[in-house]
């Protein structure tokens, strides 16, 4: 497991520290030098977004290695490779939320910036359509092939946003925005919803993934 994902690293590993700047950087000059409101919440959506990014990028560098293809010769179950991918991306969201976190403190602490609630609505937004794109992505590779992992990874970020914009479209169509519902407003009601599901989906994504890689041939 370890080989594995220390693979998905070295494949990526200029990807990751790219992101990872950037990460850091422009989410702090959108909360210091831009109005508050929808840049904090774009400002919460950069690091977690930016983050995950490589992680379905090395699907795309498995593919052009033929890596996708000589794993399975070796000594390593099938139910680990899965494994692996999902922990990678895991692990790469984790460390987006961290930076996020991060950048609020830098923006508070240094700049006297006080983000309004936007910032945490943004933040489990985007984790809901980060699990989003990984519940699409995953199952359709091994579907139909890393080959088609640039295909499938804009497919899965469309559809992420499409089911997020839907999702969002519904939910506030019943609810009105200015209410306030458990002690929750409805927007960050509406996004811990988002979240939940998504997560559970994505466990379900996991189990499909691995079902279809433990059929597959190659």
């Amino acid at each position: 497991m370890k080989g594995l994902m220390m693979n998905q690293y070295y494949s990526v590993e200029k990807s990751i520290w790219v992101y990872a700047a950037l990460s850091l950087v422009v989410p702090v000059l959108l909360l210091v030098f831009f109005e508050r409101g929808m840049f904090d919440r774009f400002a919460a959506f950069i690091p977690i977004a930016f983050m995950v990014s490589p992680a379905l990028e090395v699907l795309k560098h498995e593919a052009k290695s033929g890596w996708s293809k000589y794993v399975a010769t070796l000594p390593v179950s099938r139910p680990r490779v899965v494994q692996s991918h999902y922990l990678f991306f895991i692990l790469l969201m984790v460390v987006g939320i961290v930076f996020a976190v991060v950048t609020y403190l830098i923006a508070t602490q240094f700049f006297n910036q006080a983000p309004t609630d936007f910032y945490m609505v943004g933040m489990l937004n985007i984790i809901g359509i980060v699990f989003t794109s990984g519940i699409i992505s995953y199952p359709l590779t091994y579907l139909f092939g890393a080959e088609k992992s640039d295909m499938i990874m804009l497919v899965g970020l469309g559809g992420a946003i499409g089911i997020y914009f839907l999702s969002s479209m519904v939910f506030f169509r019943f609810i009105d925005d200015g209410s306030i519902y458990l002690g929750l407003n409805a927007s960050l009601l509406f996004a811990l919803l988002f979240l939940l599901v998504t997560f559970v989906l994505f466990v379900i994504s996991y189990i499909v993934s691995l079902i279809i890689y433990k059929r597959k041939e190659f």
